[in-house]
């Protein structure tokens, strides 16, 4: 099966937002065995959105459209429907149900635009959302699928997940495998050249992609058919015969995880790393000395808790957590560059923060948390807002520290 997404909305076109509902929706189409043909982003338009449907559906299986199905007079995706597949718009009793549901939990007046969004086409199948106001409908025709989601990343995602638990009960779809191995060393056009008599002789069933990033070269093997175990045992074969051929142009680690690819990164720059904690409480001293060969480039850590630590053993002045509070870049700055000469390393990071559980905190809600990297040409903080619990602001804070260290290193 074959699927065009079209995101609607003038707003994408402009610039105004970025377009994240297509990258997921792909992403979980290609997950479900279903390959994605094009992605196209489209104005407010009725004609233009017609035009663009009309192509899609000449080339593929499933059209999925996101956005223009809010309670406006620029919301036209419904209208444009209705002309393509030459329906109507009638109310929708269950719809209208939902909508009133929704208001009243909130204790919410309901107006003459909510309403309207009860009307839908008679041809189109509901899915009922739960999450808002507008509600999802897909359409048959000829064999292929026609699917409306609103552009509401939360309620797009709820919907979507509906839809494809029902693609996948009405066809057999392939099983897809991605496997990505790491080339370091080497500069793309010189890896095609070695690797070039190899790739050419690869099975029809296995398609190569090259991903270079800094320091870094990422090749994927994408495999699609019916018995994954076969898919997997091809890849596999073919990872050990690049292997060979790339000799030590092929990482000794091939995991994505941060903290690997943070140690790789540090030797090769033979650079050297501390930390100074208090939200994370030691947390990303933990997961990069959990990598076999962190003494390398790992010195130690300060878990600086408390007020007193942090202006002890870190020289944090009281003045700027007096001015600017415990939790700020200011005084994660002054964090990182107070273990950075403490422990005498080239780079370091510090973090403070609000984890939670509990109230806000002088106007700072919980799961507010700053983080500062301090390197040998200049020190960088950033305030983030995480949602989750306890455990899920202290690992989002950890991982956004490493992927700091990460992009800094890469870009050195």
């Amino acid at each position: 099966m074959q699927a065009d997404i079209i995101t609607i909305g003038d707003e994408i076109l402009i610039g105004q937002i970025v377009d994240t509902n297509s990258t997921w929706i792909a992403n979980q189409l290609e997950g479900a065995g279903v390959k994605v043909r094009q992605i196209t982003s489209v104005a407010d338009e009725k004609e233009h959105i017609l035009s663009t449907l009309d192509s899609a559906l000449k080339s593929s299986d499933l059209v999925i459209l996101t956005g223009g199905l809010g309670p406006t007079n620029d919301d036209l995706t419904k209208h444009a429907l209705c002309e393509f597949f030459q329906d109507e718009l009638v109310l929708s009793s269950e719809v209208l149900a939902d909508i009133k549901a929704l208001f009243a939990k909130y204790g919410r007046r309901m107006n003459f635009h909510n309403e309207q969004q009860a009307m839908v086409p008679t041809q189109c199948q509901l899915l009922r959302n739960s999450k808002g106001t507008a509600p999802g409908m897909y359409f048959e025709k000829n064999g292929k699928l026609v699917v409306s989601l609103p552009g509401v990343p939360l309620e797009m995602k709820h919907l979507m997940q509906e839809f494809l638990s029902f693609l996948q009960q009405q066809f057999q779809l392939p099983f897809v495998i991605h496997q990505v191995v790491l080339l370091r060393g080497i500069v793309e056009s010189h890896l095609a050249e070695l690797i070039e008599s190899w790739e050419e002789a690869l099975p029809q069933a296995i398609k190569l992609a090259y991903l270079p990033s800094r320091g870094v070269i990422k090749l994927r093997f994408t495999a699609r058919g019916d018995d994954k175990g076969f898919l997997q045992q091809i890849i596999n074969k073919q990872i050990e015969k690049l292997r060979e051929i790339a000799g030590v142009y092929f990482c000794p680690f091939q995991e994505l995880k941060t903290e690997l690819i943070v140690g790789e990164l540090l030797k090769m720059n033979k650079a050297t790393i501390g930390t100074a904690e208090s939200c994370t409480g030691g947390k990303i001293a933990h997961r990069i000395t959990s990598v076999a060969g962190s003494s390398s480039y790992f010195k130690g850590a300060v878990v600086a808790y408390s007020e007193e630590i942090k202006k002890i053993e870190l020289g944090v002045d009281s003045t700027t957590i007096a001015r600017n509070h415990i939790v700020s870049e200011e005084v994660v700055l002054e964090m990182a560059q107070g273990v950075r000469s403490k422990l005498n390393v080239d780079y370091a990071l510090a973090t403070s923060g609000i984890a939670g559980p509990g109230v806000a905190e002088d106007d700072k809600p919980v799961g507010t948390v700053c983080v500062a990297l301090a390197t040998p040409h200049n020190t960088i903080a950033k305030t983030f807002y995480f949602k989750g619990s306890r455990e899920e602001v202290i690992d989002k804070s950890t991982e956004k520290a490493l992927w700091m260290l990460k992009e800094t290193l890469e870009n050195n």
